[in-house]
């Protein structure tokens, strides 16, 4: 494990919360079309990448696995209310902070961490999946800011800084974990290929959920093929 991708892993989520709690909320449309960018970048590389991986490690079992995955962020985007995609519902949420949110969103801060610290994967792919994850954590930490700044009373939003900082160390301390886990291999393979359940269950949530407004589907479009693009020339250029 290098360390850039922990030093990176961190920054990217808490500038991004930190860019969430000093602007307003009005400019989540933006946020669609950033997460729309990164969904499009990590569903390439897992199906580039990392699939062929998993499965040339474990065979046909690491199909369970994945799917356990996949199902397994639904449980969790009920407990987050699939804010790390976008879905930012302010009249569902109740003042005071939002724990059950905080917790989902940083158990699948935490599992996308685990995909890196096993080091399974090849090197292109690791530095791939590094680019791809903090570009999805970035967003994700805006969203929980903003979140956070609606529902905390104003006696309590220096916390709202704290709060950040913590969930920004969810994905090194996944990576950490699964760094201990590499000498279990059997073990890393099943929890790398749950990590590509959930990696496929947000990127698709992210690429396939209808807008709610469709003035700027061609801005979305646009950000998708950017992401698509940047995939394919880092897989066959290691850019």
């Amino acid at each position: 494990m290098q360390f850039w991708w922990l030093f990176l892993l961190f920054f990217l989520p808490f500038i991004g919360g930190i860019i969430g709690l000093l602007i307003q909320k009005e400019h989540v449309r933006e946020l669609k079309i950033f997460l729309a960018f990164s969904g499009a970048f990590l569903i390439s590389i897992t199906i580039l990448n990392l699939i062929p991986e998993v499965y040339e490690r474990m065979g046909h079992e690491a199909g369970y696995f994945v799917l356990g995955g996949f199902f397994l962020q639904i449980v969790i985007d009920f407990f987050s209310k699939g804010i790390e995609h976008g879905h930012l519902h302010f009249h569902e949420m109740k003042k005071g902070f939002p724990l059950s949110i905080f917790l989902a969103l940083s158990m699948h801060a935490m599992l996308e961490g685990l995909g890196l610290g096993g080091e399974v994967f090849s090197k292109e792919s690791q530095n791939n999946l590094v680019y791809a994850i903090g570009l999805h954590e970035m967003p994700a930490a805006f969203a929980l800011a903003v979140v956070l700044h609606s529902v905390n009373k104003k006696s309590k939003r220096f916390s709202n800084y704290f709060w950040i900082g913590v969930y920004a160390l969810m994905v090194p301390i996944g990576c950490l974990l699964g760094n201990y886990f590499m000498a279990y291999e059997e073990i890393i393979g099943a929890l790398m290929a749950v990590v590509i359940g959930v990696f496929l269950h947000i990127s698709t949530t992210i690429l396939f959920e209808n807008n709610e407004s469709h003035t700027y589907g061609k801005f979305k479009l646009l950000a998708i093929g950017a992401g698509l693009l940047i995939a394919l020339l880092a897989m066959n250029f290691h850019i």
